[in-house]
């Protein structure tokens, strides 16, 4: 399935200033891997670029994309390929994974969030994470990050583990998990917001938040092959500027309003209706006021490690196989986009 957005001229009815689009000759199409067809909000950055109602920064820095719907995993093998140009919202395991196998050509430029997004949601005969014992708990598999902020928060809350106290049940992501959860297959389930706000307006409980457990964590990252880069790297510094400008755009409080009015009506709820105000004035708070996405697609080095000390900490993970953190995640061309937009530099990994 594949899905083409191209810059719409009277979609964006939101405040933004006025922007200058580049030639038309210097426009070229970007394909993008993505795992869902609606709004991740925790790579928000990289989907209101994309989407036809936020059309600003794709005039701006002259941009289209074509969207290919694959499954997470297969990202990292069709960029590595050269068969995708972009790899948008995956998940640092994956990446880890790919690259251990010998993908050595990938590299993430961007992250979406930088502290942890999942809740655990469950059915309201479940108080606190001691009620979690004997329960089945809805997982899209086992090594994803919803099964990761699972064990995390049993673990650390309650010293509950996977397989002895509770069990983890195999299920689709998103709202299937969410049918699952209402239908009564499951007790409980790991989500975000606005699926978790929904859930709650069911009659289910956020019982616990991973930020309460786990202080720093990466949530979706953004891949690219070195050798696409070199050769279309004004093309992909035009991308990171994008980025960039819809990340200072959601953090500007000026924009509080229009953002939450954009949540509204863009965000779906399970069934595909409109998110509504009172759930997206809830969800600014939640990822732009408590500054949980990274706004300019960087994440610190603490951030990162949280993610492969859990994978270890799991056991999907040896010491001997973590990598240098600057070969996968290159912010010198961040940097770049930074300078040239009067922005602050950020601290790039060390390459060994």
């Amino acid at each position: 399935m594949r899905i083409f957005l191209t810059a719409s001229l009277s979609a964006f009815a939101l405040a933004a200033p006025l922007f200058v689009a580049t030639p038309a000759s210097a426009q070229q199409s970007i394909k993008v891997s993505i795992a869902d067809g609606e709004i991740t909000p925790f790579c928000l950055k990289m989907r209101m670029v994309r989407h036809p109602a936020f059309p600003a920064m794709r005039e701006k820095y002259n941009l289209k994309f074509e969207d290919v719907m694959q499954i997470m995993a297969q990202a990292p093998v069709s960029v590595s390929n050269k068969d995708i140009d972009i790899g948008e919202c995956t998940g640092i395991s994956t990446m880890v994974n790919a690259w251990n196998k010998g993908a050595k050509n990938l590299i993430v430029w961007s992250v979406g969030a930088e502290i942890p997004v999942y809740q655990l949601v469950a059915n309201p005969a479940i108080k606190d994470l001691k009620d979690f014992k004997g329960k089945n708990i809805g997982s899209p598999g086992i090594q994803t990050a919803s099964s990761e902020a699972v064990e995390m928060i049993l673990k650390r809350g309650a010293g509950l583990l996977p397989g002895k106290d509770y069990d983890f049940v195999a299920t689709g992501g998103g709202n299937t998990r969410a049918a699952a959860l209402l239908s009564g297959k499951i007790d409980a389930l790991p989500t975000f917001p606005p699926i978790s706000y929904d859930l709650e307006k069911r009659g289910f409980k956020v019982v616990a938040d991973e930020a309460t457990y786990v202080p720093k964590y990466v949530s979706g990252v953004d891949i690219v092959s070195k050798e696409w880069v070199e050769k279309n790297r004004d093309l992909f510094i035009r991308l990171i500027k994008a980025s960039i400008g819809a990340g200072q755009w959601l953090k500007e409080p000026a924009n509080k309003e229009a953002a939450t009015a954009w949540f509204a009506k863009n965000l779906k709820i399970a069934g595909g209706g409109e998110l509504g105000m009172e759930q997206a004035v809830r969800m600014y708070q939640f990822y732009i006021t408590e500054k949980r996405l990274s706004f300019n697609g960087y994440a610190p080095e603490d951030a990162i490690r949280a993610n492969l000390d859990i994978l270890k900490e799991r056991g999907y993970l040896k010491d001997s196989e973590v990598p240098p953190l600057g070969q996968i995640f290159d912010f010198s061309y961040l940097n770049q986009a930074l300078r040239e937009l009067g922005l602050p530099e950020v601290k790039e990994l060390p390459k060994s």
